[in-house]
């Protein structure tokens, strides 16, 4: 049961982001220690390097001023004061034959080719070379230079302290490596658990609303931005999930309601064929009403799958340019004799030629919808505008109507489905064009605005942002 709980945790988000953070505060340390070590170890050795270059010059002095004799009584005087041994001095021919040396028990066979001076070789009149001195543990640093014309002076110092320094700062830095381990598994778990706090509170939250609990809402306690945001977002997805069930459980009742007149007259229809006898022609006016209430039912249902398609972005948007101008001008013409009937005047105040960028099959059933709707709300004698004109990038249209108007009241709910004002209700309709029409705006990314005064009229304002 442990081990499975181990295995569980190893996969989780939190385990990882724990390893993640301690791994990388290891290597980080890791790096830094390198990056000192070697600095380090590079400062000792040019610390030693400078310490031989100083005994050099004064080698090459006393040989400039007093030949060999007095550089070998340097020598020995240089030798009596090193008690430990730890340093040799020797001058050597160019052949590498000694002249003089120190006491070189010490450094053990460090055999002539081992020390022969190479410093002739090169433009350099010294050079520096690290020794491994046979069958001992610490490395030496020695260099050879030139103080006469075939003459080299070699000096040399063992690196025992400096070694052992350094194998000490090893030993320490593993000890703090592994103290280092440890705090950074803790601190990397409070981080990574301070960060997935908030993404907890989320969780539990869509746990619970898909438990049912629709009303819920993210409440983080975090200050991280990205938190943030993501609260903000869930919680505006939430409101949109919980406006559409609202809106599906209205559109089901709206449904239910505007198929039980249709089918209550179809069925009484038939009801009546049954039980009356009626003539040939009574049967066939029946057939006939019965064949309008179906064709008000199939176009109920297809305005709603088009509603739903636009929606949902289930349908394709075919983007094509045309004229607008002329768009408007058909839509006038098929509407002009209703228009007529009424004698109501019907204006355009539209540019010649206005190119416009969209799907002109639904621009089509928008402007039909919309000049259609403010021609049948509008008592006679009245006047419907439509202008458009295209600036700054956008294109605006404006459909204006000196109709009965809409109240303050059903402003707010005109474009949802089957919604119809108490006013427009004895005009007919299904309650869908305009929630079609705002659908077909918003997928063709644009916007729909309205504004209306009972009895003076109603405006409706679209908006498109050209497309380049």
């Amino acid at each position: 049961m442990f081990l499975k709980k181990i295995l569980d945790l190893k996969n989780t988000l939190l385990f990882r982001l724990t390893v993640l953070y301690a791994g990388m505060f290891i290597v980080l340390s890791l790096v830094a220690f390198v990056f000192i070590y070697y600095r380090l170890q590079t400062f000792t050795i040019d610390s030693i390097d400078g310490e031989l270059l100083k005994e050099i010059k004064v080698f090459a002095a006393i040989m400039g001023a007093e030949g060999i004799e007095g550089a070998k009584e340097e020598l020995i005087e240089a030798t009596a004061k090193d008690n430990s041994n730890e340093e040799f001095y020797r001058i050597v021919d160019v052949n590498g034959d000694v002249i003089a040396q120190s006491d070189m028990s010490f450094w053990g066979p460090l055999g002539k080719n081992f020390l022969k001076p190479d410093v002739y070789t090169g433009d350099a009149d010294h050079r520096f070379t690290t020794l491994d001195i046979p069958n001992r543990e610490f490395k030496a640093r020695m260099v050879s230079a030139v103080i006469g014309p075939t003459t080299v002076i070699q000096i040399g110092e063992t690196l025992r302290e400096k070694e052992e320094y350094f194998k000490i700062l090893r030993n320490m830095f593993a000890l703090l490596l592994i103290t280092l381990m440890f705090f950074s598994l803790i601190f990397g778990w409070f981080i990574a658990r301070r960060a997935l706090r908030d993404m907890q509170t989320v969780t539990r939250t869509a746990e619970d609303i898909a438990k049912g609990s629709y009303d819920r809402r993210v409440e983080t306690i975090g200050k991280f931005r990205e938190i943030e945001r993501l609260q903000r977002t869930f919680n505006q997805m939430l409101d949109r999930i919980q406006g559409l069930l609202v809106s599906l459980r209205e559109i089901n009742d709206n449904i239910a309601h505007d198929l039980r007149s249709p089918l209550a007259r179809i069925r009484g229809l038939a009801e009546m064929a049954l039980t009356h006898e009626k003539s040939i022609d009574d049967y066939r006016n029946m057939a006939v009403n019965t064949m309008e209430e179906c064709d008000n039912l199939i176009e109920m249902i297809n305005t709603m799958f088009e509603i739903t398609a636009a929606e949902g972005a289930l349908d394709q948007v075919k983007i094509e340019e045309f004229d607008l101008n002329a768009l408007i001008r058909d839509a006038c013409e098929l509407f002009r004799p209703i228009a007529a009937e009424k004698r109501i005047e019907l204006r355009q105040e539209i540019p010649e030629i206005l190119r416009f960028r969209a799907d002109k099959k639904k621009m089509q059933r928008i402007v039909a919808n919309l000049v259609e709707n403010a021609i049948r709300y509008t008592p006679a004698r009245g006047v419907v505008n439509i202008s458009a004109a295209a600036s700054g990038g956008a294109l605006q249209l404006h459909i204006e109507d000196t109709g009965i108007g809409i109240s303050a009241m059903d402003l707010p709910r005109i474009f949802d489905r089957f919604y119809r004002c108490d006013r427009s209700r004895p005009q007919g309709g299904l309650g869908l064009g305009l929630s079609l029409v705002k659908a077909y705006v918003e997928s063709m990314n644009g916007t729909i605005a309205v504004q209306s005064t009972v009895n003076q009229g109603s405006t409706f304002s679209l908006r498109f942002n050209q497309e380049t």
